[in-house]
């Protein structure tokens, strides 16, 4: 797999705090059929991403243990996110955290250029280089997706 990779968590990423409890000021619904929704700004900033560098996205969130790849990917098309989902963190008994379970991705598809995008740090300290930590508050940022796009960049130069 030429393509770079983003491993996407949702909670905490694009399914923020601020987002949440504007949605009950405003006395709005806050999920649909999948759960939470997602906040407007956060996912601007996805897309930027994936604009900037075409990058494909694996599903780190444990979203991936309610709903299968075929009903995020509906998901993702119901709710207009940009990029594309080409796969989900194998969800095995034998989980250790999060990284390890990257790492057994990466090792089964030729290691690609990739980011992890997550609000908590379950990685590796040799995974660090590659992982942009997220406020919960707010999910992605401009400047968390400038460092995404320069991490990826890096890789694809």
């Amino acid at each position: 797999m030429n393509r770079p990779i983003v491993f996407l968590d949702f909670d905490g990423v694009l399914n923020t705090d601020r987002y949440q409890a504007q949605l009950a000021v405003d006395r709005k619904p806050g999920k649909d059929a999948w759960g939470p929704l997602f906040d407007p700004g956060a996912v601007a900033n996805l897309c930027r991403i994936i604009d900037s560098t075409g990058a494909g996205i694996v599903i780190s969130s444990s979203w991936r243990y309610l709903h299968s790849v075929g009903s995020l990917r509906m998901m993702w098309a119901v709710r207009g996110l940009p990029g594309e989902i080409v796969d989900t963190l194998p969800c095995g008994a034998t989980y250790i955290s999060r990284g390890e379970d990257i790492e057994c991705w990466l090792d089964q598809h030729d290691r690609p250029g990739h980011v992890i995008i997550d609000d908590l740090d379950d990685f590796h300290p040799s995974q660090h280089d590659r992982y942009v930590e997220i406020n919960p508050i707010v999910g992605i940022t401009e400047s968390d997706a400038q460092k995404a796009i320069e991490i990826l960049k890096e890789v694809v130069s």
